[in-house]
């Protein structure tokens, strides 16, 4: 039996409602169309920018992540994300990740760099030692193949700006077929 896989997270919530995006990912589905056993589209109730990936952790480890996120004091007041236009990773050409942007903000980028910190100093690991590229994933291509059709539709179309008042530490829990991202412990920006 796997041991659960957690995360560090923001959300953005009122993201899931804003009309255009909702519009223009129908757009992209229906692009898709002929392609669609080949996307794995993530529900906006899932949508989420994450801030530190942290891996399988046992329940000792995670005693200690608990520890360190209810002892972690954010450095910073206020946090507001502005999300404007959609990418892939690696490379809309050859893509296995179709993206919203995530201004990345100083404070955004404050956030993430005093978590990983933080829980470092507490002797927690943290799994990816990649340069920080906020986003939000739309949806994850099983085969690469080209989204560059898609990227256009969304180009650099701007989707707000929303103010971030919890850093959210969730489990990915596998429940049949499907992955669900639960919330398990939140702490507050002051």
């Amino acid at each position: 039996m796997r041991k659960p896989k957690y995360f560090v997270a923001v959300v953005p919530e009122a993201l899931k409602d804003h009309s255009d995006l909702k519009v223009l990912v129908g757009k992209m589905k229906r692009t898709l169309k002929d392609r669609e056993k080949e996307v794995r589209w993530s529900p906006p109730d899932m949508w989420h920018i994450t801030l530190q990936f942290l891996g399988e952790l046992n329940n000792e480890e995670l005693t200690r992540v608990y520890a360190a996120i209810n002892s972690w004091q954010p450095q910073i007041k206020e946090l507001e994300l502005k999300i404007q236009g959609v990418g892939a990773f690696p490379d809309p050409l050859d893509a296995r990740v179709l993206w919203l942007g995530v201004q990345n903000s100083q404070e955004l980028k404050k956030l993430q760099q005093g978590l990983k910190a933080h829980l470092n100093s507490h002797q927690i690991d943290t799994v990816e030692d990649r340069p920080f590229l906020p986003h939000l994933t739309l949806a994850r291509l099983r085969n690469l193949q080209s989204v560059s059709d898609l990227v256009k539709l969304g180009g650099r179309k701007s989707f707000g700006e929303y103010k971030i008042s919890d850093v959210i530490l969730f489990e990915s829990v596998v429940q049949g077929a499907m992955v669900k991202y639960v919330p398990v412990s939140r702490k507050k920006i002051q």
